[in-house]
């Protein structure tokens, strides 16, 4: 049977998903935990892949991520790889780790990717050995599991690096009242699913969303399966940005000079920063050319990322250049 296509294109938001082989453990140690998270941390920065939530379970482990580059199976491909090798080596045990291909829905604008991410985070206390709880037991297990972003939701000083929390801006801007709304939010679903939720996800095999998106996404698949074992993932055309573009663009919104974003030092502070984080999405280049052509080397450029997570204003600015230089609209849409 061929296996099913994929819709990729560039900003696409996704909820993945993978099994273990069998339905077998792939996690056996909080050694393999923190190292899947090492490994994914180190991917996504590798790929320029955006992280919203994960949790990792037993057996498969749900992420919702956003791909700015169209590269969806690239960087998947290298996860589950590289955590397969180490976890043959560890273990000792030959044979696949994952049951088949990655699984990956597209999920639709601002409304789903809230629920989504609630869906992920209430994974630890859906699973069969939490049903004879009670509230206040699944409540405590929510709040304590380790091994899933909810924490760094709820409170500042669990934030881990790797997780971007825009999600929280739904909230507003006050990040306080945003993590206190957000896990109210979590918490109304604690014993009761999101029934709508449920429904959209079980509605198509690919995307999920309203049924105007649902049925674009589908058509478009239909529209380009060739029924062969051949079939690929669907590759919407993607354009790498140039960092002239960028440039130009940055100077434009900070009013200043394009070449001195290309000196060195740190004169135009968040403007530097915001063609940094743009080149890494956009311009298809590796880490050490960006870091030379704005004078700050390959660790300028991860430093320069990690430093975002403090500059929300910087962060804005990025995300609105973005869209601007794909010439995507504000939500996520199934190119037509």
């Amino acid at each position: 049977m061929p296996r099913p296509p994929r819709i990729d294109f560039p900003d696409a938001v996704y909820h993945v998903t993978s099994r273990g082989n069998g339905r077998a453990d792939i996690f056996h140690t909080d050694e393999d935990r923190q190292r899947f998270l090492a490994q994914l941390a180190h991917h996504l920065h590798q790929c320029a892949v955006v992280l919203y939530a994960h949790t990792l379970m037993d057996n498969h482990f749900h992420i919702l991520v956003r791909t700015p580059r169209a590269n969806l199976s690239r960087f998947m491909q290298r996860l589950l790889s590289s955590y397969a090798l180490y976890s043959r080596y560890k273990h000792r045990r030959p044979g696949h780790l994952f049951q088949g291909r990655f699984k990956a829905k597209l999920v639709e604008d601002e409304v789903y990717l809230l629920a989504v991410t609630r869906y992920i985070h209430l994974n630890s206390v859906k699973v069969a050995a939490c049903r004879r709880m009670s509230p206040q037991q699944r409540l405590e297990r929510l709040n304590a599991y380790p091994w899933s972003s909810y924490r760094g939701y709820c409170a500042a000083a669990k934030a881990e690096e790797f997780v971007s929390y825009d999600v929280l801006r739904e909230y507003g801007q006050d990040l306080r009242a945003a993590r206190r709304h957000y896990r109210a939010y979590v918490q109304a679903c604690l014993l009761e699913d999101d029934r709508p939720l449920l429904e959209a996800m079980a509605a198509s095999r690919y995307a999920i969303g309203g049924s105007t998106f649902i049925e674009q996404s589908e058509e478009r698949i239909d529209g380009r399966r060739t029924g062969r074992l051949q079939d690929r993932d669907l590759d919407f055309p993607r354009r790498s940005v140039p960092l002239d573009e960028i440039d130009a663009a940055v100077a434009r919104h900070y009013r200043l000079d394009p070449s001195l974003l290309s000196a060195h030092g740190r004169r135009v502070g968040p403007a530097k920063a915001a063609a940094v984080e743009l080149a890494a999405r956009l311009a298809d280049m590796t880490g050490r050319a960006i870091g030379e052509h704005y004078g700050i080397g390959a660790t300028g450029v991860v430093a320069t990322h990690r430093r975002l997570a403090d500059r929300p204003e910087v962060l804005q600015v990025v995300e609105t250049l973005a869209r601007k230089l794909r010439k995507l609209p504000l939500k996520c849409k199934v190119p037509v």
